[in-house]
């Protein structure tokens, strides 16, 4: 939540989210946000630059202020948030467990002096004076006419490289390929029963998945109540239908380990999970950045990383990112179904 927006009767204190950003100097400006504790339309989305400041938090994008230079989902209706250059697409609406998630936003220069490639290249080498801002009706209302956004945050670059590089070892080159994934995540739908505590679990997932064995990823969920206990990459087998054979609702073997427990008795399959995935906050979401994936030997045969990389790149439709929960498992010992999943998808970029 923007620290500005502390004022008696706000019906967003718990508003938070996160966004990633692929920004690319030939104008390709894609997105994915996912808010929650939203309770008012999002009616501008904004990257902006931070300019000036008298403390060391205002002067980088901690507590910074300063003007739009990128516009991705908005409102172009009269009399909201204009900055010159309209929004090329509307925000999602609001969930009922007041959730939100805008996919494929695509981003849009503000009019300035400098070019695009410009811009993105002073990001990436400045990025702590440049923050996402998420402008609501509510805060709109209350600030008018001073735009303040309802939540914000800094950008950050991602650690592993998100476009094809090559690395060079002795004897031979060889080319490492990294690709950008995501997932969209939902309630499984096998997981309709009387009580169910996560039964309005959902959230987003992001993923670096490198040919040389470097996977890495980002898990937002909320709506969740019990412990998260295992997350994978699994692969579909078979299916009696066209839903059931992909990855909406196919049934397979976790492929590639992230976050989870390592407790005895939960859910184990040869390999450690690299780290605990974050507990809930009191806003009932979870964020674990930085996730490390591991592969599964057991389930990947004669398969190597790149082998199962390129595989998922080539057939996502055949792949789903699953969360796991203590309540879950514990209803459906000792069969193992995940509380909430979504298929993967490649980036289009």
């Amino acid at each position: 939540m923007n620290q500005q927006q502390q004022y008696p009767g706000n019906p967003e204190p718990q508003i938070a989210g996160v966004v990633d950003l692929t920004l690319c100097t030939n104008g390709t400006m894609l997105g994915t946000l996912q808010v929650h504790g939203v309770h008012s339309e999002i009616i501008a989305t904004h990257i902006h630059r931070c300019e000036g400041g008298s403390t060391p938090q205002t002067r980088t994008a901690a507590l910074c202020s300063g003007p739009p230079v990128v516009n991705f989902c908005g409102d172009n209706a009269a009399g909201l948030i204009a900055d010159g250059t309209e929004y090329a697409g509307s925000c999602s609406g609001i969930r009922s467990d007041g959730t939100s998630s805008t996919m494929d936003m695509r981003g849009a220069l503000v009019h300035s002096a400098e070019s695009l490639p410009e811009l993105v290249r002073d990001i990436i080498a400045h990025a702590d004076k440049y923050y996402f801002n998420v402008h609501t009706m509510a805060s709109w209302n209350r600030w008018y006419p001073e735009p303040k956004g309802a939540c914000r945050g800094p950008l950050r670059e991602e650690s592993a490289e998100t476009t094809p590089t090559t690395t060079v070892v002795p004897a031979e080159p060889v080319e490492v390929k990294c690709y950008s994934m995501y997932s969209q995540l939902a309630m499984n739908e096998l997981q309709i029963y009387a009580g169910n505590p996560d039964s309005k679990a959902s959230g987003y997932a992001s993923f670096t998945l490198c040919t040389n064995g470097t996977m890495s990823g980002t898990a937002l969920v909320f709506g969740g109540v019990s412990e998260i206990i295992a997350t994978h990459i699994h692969h579909c087998q078979g299916g009696d239908t066209p839903q059931t054979r992909t990855g909406d609702l196919c049934e397979g073997p976790p492929v590639i380990n992230f976050c989870g427990s390592n407790v005895a008795g939960l859910i184990a399959d040869g390999v450690p999970y690299p780290e605990a995935c974050a507990p809930y906050s009191s806003a009932r979401a979870s964020r674990t950045s930085g996730m490390r994936g591991v592969l599964i030997p057991g389930e990947n045969k004669d398969m190597t990383v790149a082998d199962r990389v390129l595989d998922i790149v080539h057939n996502p439709q055949s792949y789903f990112f699953n969360v796991h929960t203590l309540a879950s498992f514990n209803q459906w010992y000792p069969a193992v179904k995940g509380a909430c999943r979504g298929p993967m998808q490649l980036w289009a970029a």
